[in-house]
Parts: C-alpha cells; sequence; structure tokens
C-alpha cells in the first residue's frame, strides 16, 4: 500500500473531524511560529541588555515577551495535543467497530483460514499504528515542516550567503532517506507478521494451558515462542538501525553546519554577537525538527502496513445474504436436492445427498469421522453455500431468505459448550437480553435441570461466570446451553451429541427435557453416541459424503449394513 492509498483509506475516518483537524493546525502553526521567534528574540536581548546602554526597563521588557512567547507557544501546543489526542481515540473507536461488525458478518470460511491470534493482532496491535498516524505523527509533520521552514527562512533572513551554502548538504540527506524507507518498509512487514503469529500462540497456550501441562509440552511450545519472538527481536533491530543510522547522518551533516557558521562567522563574516547567537541558535533549533522528519518514516512505515491488514479485514465479502425477505415461521418440510459441496475445492464432501426432512420429524445423522454430518448441517444453516443443488424450506430456496430471520428459526446444542463471559442470564438469553422475560429465563433453567445449580450460586441468575464459563463445571455448562437453546423456542433444534458431558443420572434428566423440546420442532441430532438415538423418527447413514442408509434403529439394525457395523463397533 502506498502512502497515497493509506490517505484515501484513512480519509472516511477523518473527514468528519476536518474542522477539529484544521483547528489543531492552526494552534500547532501559532505554537511553532512563537517557538522559532526565540532565536530572534534572543539574539536581541545578547545586544540590547549585554551592552553599556542597558536599562532595568529593557531587561523586563526582554523578559516579558520571553516568557510571553514560551507562555503562549506552551498553551497553544497543550490545545493542538489535547485535540489530536481525542480525534486519534476516535478514529481508532470508529475502525474497530467497523472491525468487529465486519468480524461479525464474515462467513464460517474466513475464520477457517484465519487464525484466532492473527484476527487479534489487527484488532489490536495494528489498529494502534494508525492510531500514531492520524495524530501524532500528523502533528509532528505539522510541527516539523513548519520549524524547519520557519527557521531556514529566517536563517536566509540573517544571511543569505551563509545559508546557501548550507542547503547544498540537503540531498544527502533525502538519499539516506529513501535507501532507509524501503528497509523500514520489510522489516515493519515481517515485525507485524509475527505480531499475530505470537498472538495467536499466546491464546493457543492460554486457553490450552491444561493440555499444555498434561502432555508435558511446556518445552516445545517455549521453544516455538522463542523463535517468534527472536525474529520479532531482529526485525526490530533492523528497523531500528535503519532510524539511527538516518538519524546520524542527520547528526554528522548537522555538526557539519554548525562548525561551518562558527567559523565563517567569526573569520570572514564579523557577525555581532547577538546576530552569531540569532543565527546559532535558529540551527540548533533546526536538529530536533530535521530529526523529527527523518524519523518520522519509521511510524509512518508501520501505520501504511497495519493499514493494509486492517483494511484488508474491512473489505472482506460478508456472508452471502442476497435477499431481505423474511423467514417468519417454518410450516414446510427441509429438502436437500442433489447438494454437493467441497471446502477449497478438494475432494467433495458431500456429492449429490437427495434428502427430505418432515416438518415435526426427529432424524438423527451417523457416520464415521469425514462422512459428511456436520457439513450437511453447516449448508442448512447456511455457513456455507453448496457448491451445487439447493436446500429449500416450505419449498422455497433458502438463499431467498435475510440471514437474520432465516436463522432465528434454529437452536443449536453442541458437544463442545461454548459460553459467553457473562452472566446466567445473560447467557440463556443470549442474543435476545433486551426481549427475554426473567420467567422464560427461569422456565428454560428448570426444563434443563440448570435450576439446581442456579440457585446455589450467592447471586442466582445474575451470577458471572467468567471466560467460557470457566467457574462450571462440565455438565453445569452443558445444561446451561441446553437451556439456551429451550429459551429461545426455535422451531428447527440441532444437537450435537448435547448430553455427552452429564453423568448418567443428570443425563436422563437433561434428555427428558430434549424430548419435551423435541415435540412440534423438527429436530437434527448429529450422534456420535449411537444408544442415544434409537428413539429417533429417522436415522440417516452417510458414507463419503452419500446417504447409503436410512430408516428406524430397528428397520437398519435388520438390514445388516453399515449402520449395523458402526452399532457393532460401539457395543
Amino acid at each position: 500500500m502506498s502512502f497515497k492509498e493509506f490517505l484515501k483509506r484513512l480519509f472516511p475516518y477523518l473527514k468528519n473531524h476536518i474542522g477539529k483537524f484544521i483547528f489543531v493546525s492552526i494552534m500547532m502553526a501559532f505554537a511553532t511560529a512563537l517557538e522559532a521567534s526565540i532565536p530572534e528574540i534572543t539574539g536581541q536581548i545578547v545586544d540590547g541588555l549585554f551592552s553599556k546602554s542597558r536599562s532595568n526597563s529593557s531587561a523586563f521588557y526582554y523578559s516579558l515577551v520571553l516568557f510571553s512567547v514560551i507562555l503562549l507557544s506552551s498553551l497553544f501546543s497543550l490545545i493542538s495535543i489535547s485535540t489530536s489526542s481525542w480525534i486519534s481515540n476516535k478514529v481508532v473507536m470508529s475502525i474497530r467497530v467497523d472491525m468487529f461488525s465486519k468480524l461479525l458478518q464474515l462467513p464460517k470460511k474466513y475464520f477457517d483460514k484465519n487464525t484466532t491470534g492473527e484476527t487479534l493482532s489487527k484488532l489490536t496491535f495494528d489498529v494502534e499504528q494508525i492510531s500514531a498516524a492520524s495524530s501524532y505523527i500528523w502533528l509532528d509533520l505539522i510541527k516539523s515542516s513548519l520549524t524547519v521552514l520557519i527557521l531556514t527562512g529566517y536563517l536566509f533572513y540573517k544571511n543569505f550567503l551563509l545559508s546557501t551554502s548550507l542547503i547544498i548538504l540537503m540531498p544527502l540527506v533525502y538519499i539516506a532517506v529513501k535507501i532507509s524507507t524501503k528497509r523500514m518498509r520489510q522489516s515493519t512487514q515481517k515485525v507485524q507478521e509475527s505480531m499475530g503469529s505470537m498472538t495467536h500462540l499466546l491464546d493457543e497456550n492460554i486457553s490450552g494451558n491444561d493440555l499444555v501441562k498434561i502432555y508435558n509440552a511446556s518445552k516445545s511450545e517455549k521453544n516455538k515462542f522463542y523463535n517468534l519472538v527472536k525474529i520479532i527481536r531482529q526485525q526490530r533491530f533492523k528497523l531500528d538501525m535503519a532510524s539511527a543510522l538516518n538519524t546520524s547522518i542527520v547528526n554528522i551533516l548537522i555538526g557539519l553546519s554548525l562548525a561551518s557558521v562558527v567559523f565563517f562567522s567569526s573569520t570572514y563574516l564579523q557577525m555581532s554577537a547577538g546576530d552569531f547567537l540569532a543565527f546559532f541558535t535558529a540551527m540548533a533549533m533546526l536538529v530536533k525538527p530535521a530529526k523529527s522528519l527523518i524519523n518520522i518514516n519509521k511510524p509512518l512505515q508501520r501505520a501504511i502496513i497495519a493499514s493494509k491488514s486492517v483494511f484488508n479485514l474491512i473489505d472482506e465479502e460478508p456472508e452471502y445474504n442476497p435477499s431481505n425477505h423474511s423467514m417468519n415461521n417454518v410450516s414446510g418440510d427441509i429438502k436437500f436436492d442433489k447438494v454437493s459441496f467441497s471446502y477449497n475445492n478438494k475432494k467433495p464432501s458431500l456429492k449429490e445427498v437427495d434428502l427430505t426432512i418432515k416438518n415435526g420429524e426427529t432424524i438423527a445423522l451417523v457416520g464415521s469421522t469425514g462422512s459428511g454430518k456436520t457439513t450437511l448441517v453447516n449448508l442448512l444453516t447456511r455457513f456455507y453455500n453448496p457448491t451445487s443443488g439447493k436446500i429449500t424450506i416450505n419449498n422455497e430456496d433458502i438463499n431467498e431468505f435475510d440471514l437474520v430471520s432465516y436463522r432465528s428459526n434454529f437452536s443449536y446444542v453442541d458437544q463442545n459448550v461454548r459460553l459467553f463471559n457473562d452472566s446466567i442470564s445473560g447467557n440463556i438469553a443470549f442474543g435476545q437480553q433486551d426481549k427475554m422475560s426473567l420467567e422464560t429465563i427461569t422456565n428454560a433453567a428448570e426444563i434443563s435441570n440448570s435450576i439446581e445449580f442456579i440457585e446455589k450460586l450467592v447471586d442466582k441468575y445474575d451470577s458471572e461466570i467468567g471466560e467460557d464459563g470457566v467457574t462450571l463445571s462440565g455438565g453445569q455448562r452443558q445444561r446451561l446451553s441446553i437451556a439456551r437453546a429451550i429459551a429461545k423456542d426455535s422451531p428447527i433444534l440441532i444437537l450435537d451429541e448435547a448430553t455427552s458431558a452429564l453423568d448418567s443420572a443428570t443425563e436422563k434428566l437433561v434428555q427428558s427435557a430434549i424430548n419435551k423440546m423435541q415435540k412440534n420442532r423438527t429436530t437434527i441430532i448429529i450422534a456420535h453416541r449411537l444408544s442415544t438415538i434409537k428413539n429417533a423418527d429417522r436415522i440417516i447413514v452417510l458414507k463419503d459424503g452419500k446417504i447409503i442408509e436410512q430408516g428406524t434403529h430397528l428397520e437398519l439394525v435388520e438390514a445388516s449394513g453399515e449402520y449395523l457395523k458402526l452399532t457393532q463397533q460401539q457395543t
């Protein structure tokens, strides 16, 4: 991404603050102009006060002028910095909101391809780099540029010949900056890629710390982390060295300039003490802004590289949702019509599947790992779209419905329970906190047998459960996820071995609750333990992406086919 493209992408977030940016620029211009007047004031003080004609009134006048200039410059600078900080934080907030909003709209395949760490790095580390560009780099650029321009003009005003001779050194500075820019960009790119990998590794080891311990993987994980931070250290060192080299070249050139001024002003030009001090002070004051203009390239390159990562996320295509037609009520059958699907154009996961699920029917999907059970459900819930064929509900193509209204017809209970860092009631009413009554929440808790442990908690339904329900047992977490599905009260229920984490006594109670919940609902069970699906209306047996058998438990056992083999493997 070029600097021009960077500004173009950042502009929509800045355009609402153009007035404030102009105000900041004016304030900083005033502060810079006042600060740049100090060399002339200093020269006049030397010539006016340190001579035989000095007076107390003159001393008071010059002291008052010097203090007023410094005071006003500081106030203008404070106003500009505080306003710029407000703009920067506002821009970062807007970008993060857009990124998070896009994350919620992205298809499942995005999360399959991108690690959690990489995505977190975009929302945290990368956005902060852009923050610097939207405020501090801008301020520094204004201040340093104006300081250089004003002081350079002042130097030419004081002594044109001497100033002209010093300008010859400027092309050398430009060449140094040009060479280092490419190196900085390459190193910055590698640092930010490694930061994403490091964030992912940290996320894995924090969330999976129990596995790391039980498998004694600390050493290998530490080596992975060491290799990553080593790359980050090396690239940051290269980045810092390129920046330091620029600074050193500038220092050497400025040192040569200052030495030349001392020599020529005291010999050939024979300047007065005040003029020499004013000229020398102006040159000395050029050092800091000159360095800033050189060093500004480093955070700017970081911001440009980071913005590519950030805006690539914002530019990602959202889930396919071509219609705004609402699906308010499921009253017909679900039909898969010659549905095929493959992930990333590889081996097909489903091959021309024909399946009709009657309204209110309970079916179970069984088969070995990779047979296509989960893929079938992923297509029904529109996490993915079929490669060919179509899925209909109520004789209408499911892609003809708005995603939000369509998915409101589904409840889902997974064996890998995912809870949120919220209260008990917040998790049960997930997504519907503003609309769901306490009566609905408590009823769902009672049916799912969650009320037994909720009533023992100090804050009951207001109890915070921690990250992913860390304060609850596995069985309690599973029951809470079942309560969430019950509370949503959707016409289609998807169960992925929903009682797997429960003890025998609780499993019977929860299974009874599920049986009640299944009444007048279409229920799809992804079955791993075949003993739990004997009462299903129909069992669908998949193998290599095809339906090879279907029927009741007794019918399939009597057929002595694949289903019988699967049941025998579990006995």
